[in-house]
């Protein structure tokens, strides 16, 4: 419970801490210049070229993001053993929290393609149901790899809102035993749609918050006791993220 406490409690704080840095962004914008400097014909408004670059005057369409990300699991399981689905047996996968970084390309000023990962964060699976008294079934240690492409809606101020979707491959790097002994959990692919905004405050730099979601499901077999055992568990988390971005 306290480990749970935790996970959250950092998520806001970090969601705080960008809402409070976008806040006095914002204020500090609250009279910006009226007029802009005459433009030749044929020349790209401010914030933006011809060839569809990033706003603000940046030259290069790549870009990258950094930050921390809450993975919140609606969590549930279908637990078989000797090829019969145990009834009332199910699992809950525990909250976590890790670092990610984003690698992206602007394709146009409103479309771009990013693509996520982070240190891989490690997923607790306790029993549920009939299978509760077993405690923790086991763990993994994972790493969901994201390519998403984004629309940016119009800008307001400097806030840039935009909507997206994609898919996700998530990697096992390792297996812990728990209850279930010999653990070996299986890589699979999942859809995600996701949501956020930027603001930017300069040419180069900017803050961002974002919303996935994410529709995936892990299979993995083992030993509980002497009996086989196979599992389908669905994590299916809300994914929230908040950093940094930088524009080359």
């Amino acid at each position: 419970m306290c480990m749970k406490m935790s996970v959250k409690a950092t998520i806001v704080m970090t969601l705080a801490l960008a809402f409070s840095l976008i806040g006095r962004l914002a204020a500090a914008q609250e009279n910006p210049p009226s007029a802009n400097p005459p433009q030749a014909q044929g020349t790209a408004p401010a914030g933006q070229d011809s060839s569809g670059a990033a706003a603000f005057g940046t030259t290069s369409r790549w870009f990258t993001r950094f930050g921390a990300i809450g993975a919140f699991y609606n969590s549930h399981a279908t637990i078989s053993t000797s090829g019969e689905v145990i009834p009332g047996a199910t699992a809950h996968v525990r909250d976590n929290i890790t670092a990610i970084f984003e690698f992206a390309y602007d394709i146009t000023k409103d479309l771009a393609v990013i693509m996520m990962t982070g240190i891989p964060p490690r997923a607790t699976v306790e029993g549920r149901g009939t299978v509760a008294p077993y405690g923790t079934l086991g763990a993994v240690r994972f790493g969901p790899l994201f390519l998403t492409g984004i629309y940016r809606l119009p800008q307001w101020r400097r806030f840039r809102p935009y909507v997206g979707v994609g898919g996700a491959y998530a990697f096992i790097f390792k297996n812990y035993d728990g209850s279930v002994t010999d653990l070996k959990v299986h890589g699979n692919s999942g859809f995600a749609v996701q949501g956020g905004f930027e603001y930017r405050w300069g040419k180069k730099w900017g803050v961002f918050v974002d919303y996935k979601r994410l529709w995936l499901d892990l299979n993995g077999d083992g030993m509980l006791g002497t009996a086989p055992v196979t599992a389908k568990v669905t994590l299916d988390p809300n994914l929230v993220s908040a950093g940094l971005s930088y524009h080359f």
